[in-house]
């Protein structure tokens, strides 16, 4: 199942500001499906701050983000089931265990999964033996295991990942990526942020380097 061929995301001339301090001013780009943006740059210049515009989580202080050439700001909830952000904080709930941060995740995406299929998700992500464990209780690699299932539970088009591959080892880095190379090759968008270099094999990348102000 392949998505469609014709989103885009578009960011039309957007400035930031926090705490009286400009991030970033007149950014301006397109990401079409397919596509794979990867946002860079040194500490402290707005990568996640971006990432979280692009999710609609933060208001910018002018220019527009465009989804499939409509507003986000007008078109929120759809938007929302449209996208899957995973932040820096991963966004689980460290009072619930491994199983019911899943099964709550599948709630709020108003979707019903299967048990065999969060038994299979689980243990792709090795998580198997952590299932009744409570979050606050996994490694900082098992909690970021555990933000990562909701890209493998449900299909969205839009991906936007603030440093997915932290805390993990070789292995489910290796996975993380066959994920996204999987997702853009099925018509996906995906933007992101990355400390460190990604070696894809089958997709190529594009790049926008923010620079301090």
């Amino acid at each position: 199942m392949h998505f469609n061929k014709n989103s885009v995301l578009n960011v039309m001339d957007l400035c930031c500001d926090r705490e009286q301090q400009r991030l970033f001013a007149h950014l301006s780009f397109e990401i079409t499906a397919g596509n794979l943006l990867l946002i860079e740059g040194p500490n402290g210049v707005g990568k996640s701050t971006l990432l979280q515009l692009l999710a609609g989580l933060i208001t910018p202080s002018s220019g527009e983000i465009h989804w499939q050439n409509i507003a986000i700001q007008q078109q929120r909830e759809s938007y929302a089931r449209e996208i899957h952000y995973i932040g820096h904080t991963n966004g689980i709930k460290l009072g619930l265990t491994v199983l019911e941060n899943l099964q709550l995740a599948s709630h709020l995406a108003l979707a019903s999964i299967a048990s065999e299929r969060l038994s299979e998700t689980l243990s792709r992500l090795q998580l198997e033996n952590q299932r009744t464990k409570l979050a606050k209780q996994l490694s900082a690699g098992q909690k970021r295991r555990l933000a990562l299932a909701r890209l493998l539970l449900f299909r969205k088009p839009l991906w936007i990942l603030d440093e997915p591959l932290t805390s993990l080892d070789a292995a489910t880095q290796a996975m993380v990526m066959q994920l996204l190379e999987a997702h853009v090759n099925d018509g996906g968008i995906c933007v992101m942020s990355s400390h460190q270099s990604i070696p894809f094999k089958e997709i190529e990348i594009k790049t926008l380097r923010l620079t301090a102000c």
